[in-house]
């Protein structure tokens, strides 16, 4: 006896929505990666540089986690749509007046008084973790923001279990 397969026709929409689910995967899969692969541009490198520069500066670290840095200066590339522009602007003031960081910003203010908030904010986002404010803030590091490494020798970070449960209400000696 001959096995008899079901044929099954497609209709007319059936065929056109999935031809254009196949032709979109491409598309789709380039505007998603369309970024991440491409070669960054002299530009972004100089800039990026200039960043983890100011960030040394400012911090007063001569060491900084590099991934960490990462993501706070693409972050910021997120938020601020003139960041390069602002951090190079930053970095040739800087090269022109060598501030220290502590006469930085009374020397943006009467200068450069446009490029005041950006130590401010690259500060915020190393100390705090945090990169933006109100609700376009986003919380990059928590344990390895610098405000929690400068006192983890002798605390840990807020929120974090100091032992078992109820170590709380015995106390301290």
């Amino acid at each position: 006896m001959k096995d008899v397969v079901p044929t099954r026709q497609v209709s007319r929409r059936m065929f056109i929505g999935g031809a254009l689910a196949a032709l979109s995967v491409p598309l789709a899969s380039s505007l998603l990666t369309g970024n991440a692969l491409a070669a960054p541009s002299p530009v972004l490198m100089q800039a990026k540089a200039d960043f983890i520069r100011l960030s040394h500066l400012l911090t007063g670290h001569p060491s900084l986690d590099a991934s960490m840095a990462e993501r706070l200066y693409q972050h910021m590339l997120t938020l601020y749509p003139d960041f390069t522009q602002q951090v190079r602007a930053l970095a040739q003031f800087v090269d022109a007046n060598s501030p220290g960081a502590d006469t930085l910003h009374p020397a943006l203010l009467q200068q450069q008084p446009a490029l005041a908030p950006l130590p401010a904010a690259i500060l915020t986002a190393w100390y705090l973790g945090v990169v933006g404010t109100g609700k376009q803030a986003v919380c990059l590091a928590y344990e390895n923001a610098l405000m929690n490494q400068a006192v983890r020798d002798h605390l840990t970070p807020p929120s974090y279990a100091y032992g078992a449960y109820g170590t709380w209400a015995t106390k301290p000696q």
